[in-house]
């Protein structure tokens, strides 16, 4: 579809749209529930403006991306509402169907065109600063994407990086979980990684929910506990957030604001003329913190981090996940179970990489290096 596909003239020569009461939505993937939910919402809104909702899924392909930016194999419409992970400023501009268009998400760096999103680099530093207010010192992230373009992510990951720095914290590369997809799966894999190098952490920041779901499930299934081991927090608070054993504590952007929005912002570009100059309108929504299960944390909980340790015994190695922070429990006194051994005792303590941890009979416990 074109533009001038789209346009009539009236009596007076004033060109005008013709209106069909159409727009189009284009979204990554629709198997991520944050836009699946949003998708949903979106369209529910439009209805009641009036507005059917055309929706093509891009699965993040930048040629994808430029061909719905392109109207191409469009029916006519009366705008746009994008939601881009790899187009770019130079792709917009040079659109073969310059109408109406909102982004939505994802932000592109000093763009000219009308966006509604988050404020991302703020919502990763509110989450991580979560975490640390809660007791955690050591917190990993997952999530930051390498192989493909999320400027989400990226901008998620800065504000991790920016409460770290604020609490004078050195970003650890051992700590931080990278991803190809914001998916369970990956959530999982990049867990288990961070697990098997044997870093100590206490806290876990995730992109998104469902990279927060995998990493539950990774830290659940190597016995550790959510959260008087390893707090967790998840950011969008999609619906199945509140359902996760433990339930997810999570960054709640405010999705129906957002929705209005863009649906406002689309609809004045609409009513302009197209000889005139739309307006521009960027708009950040707020968001909120919605703690859940995942962070809070017994007040009577002696062991904070996690560590993976080496159990000397008889000459034999065995490497598991024990809690790094049993130098906290009082000597002579016995603490759970760990790798088939029901109950131990606490004999002595020392430090290992500045961590506090037990001795316990003859056992000796120490900091494992990078396996």
């Amino acid at each position: 579809m074109t533009e001038t596909a789209n346009l009539m003239a009236n009596g007076s020569g004033i060109v005008r749209r013709v209106r069909t009461g159409v727009i189009v939505l284009a979204v990554p993937d629709l198997e991520e529930p944050y836009f699946a939910e949003l998708t949903a919402l979106l369209v529910r809104r439009a209805e009641e403006h009036g507005l059917s909702v055309i929706i093509r899924q891009t699965d993040s392909s930048h040629a994808r991306e430029v061909d719905v930016a392109d109207g191409v194999g469009m029916p006519l419409n009366d705008g746009l509402i994008h939601i881009p992970r790899a187009l770019t400023v130079a792709d917009l501009t040079r659109r073969a169907s310059p109408g109406p268009l909102v982004l939505l998400g994802e932000h592109i760096m000093a763009s000219p065109f009308a966006h509604v999103t988050i404020d991302n680099r703020a919502a990763g530093m509110a989450a991580t600063e979560h975490l640390l207010e809660r007791g955690c010192s050591r917190v990993a992230v997952v999530g930051r994407w390498l192989t493909a373009p999320s400027d989400a992510s990226n901008r998620r990951y800065g504000g991790y990086c920016d409460a770290l720095a604020a609490h004078g914290i050195d970003v650890e590369p051992g700590l931080v979980g990278t991803v190809s997809a914001f998916t369970p799966a990956e959530g999982l894999r990049a867990m288990g990684e961070i697990l098997d190098r044997g870093l100590v952490f206490d806290g876990v920041v995730c992109a998104n929910d469902s990279v927060a779901f995998g990493v539950l499930s990774a830290l659940q299934g190597r016995g550790l506990r959510v959260p008087d081991d390893v707090a967790v927090i998840g950011m969008d608070d999609v619906v199945h957030s509140r359902y996760t054993t433990p339930t997810l504590t999570t960054v709640s952007p405010d999705k129906n604001f957002m929705v209005e929005r863009a649906l406002a912002v689309l609809e004045r570009q609409i009513a302009t003329p197209p000889t005139a100059d739309q307006p521009i309108e960027q708009v950040a929504v707020g968001f909120k913190i919605i703690e859940r299960d995942s962070t809070r944390r017994s007040s009577v909980s002696s062991a904070r981090g996690v560590g993976h340790l080496r159990r000397r015994h008889g000459g034999d190695t065995q490497v598991g996940h024990v809690l790094a922070e049993l130098g906290d429990v009082p000597l002579g006194q016995s603490v759970v179970d760990h790798e088939g051994v029901d109950r131990v005792e606490v004999r002595d303590r020392r430090e290992a990489h500045g961590s506090p941890l037990a001795v316990i009979g003859d056992d000796h416990l120490e900091q494992a290096a990078s396996e």
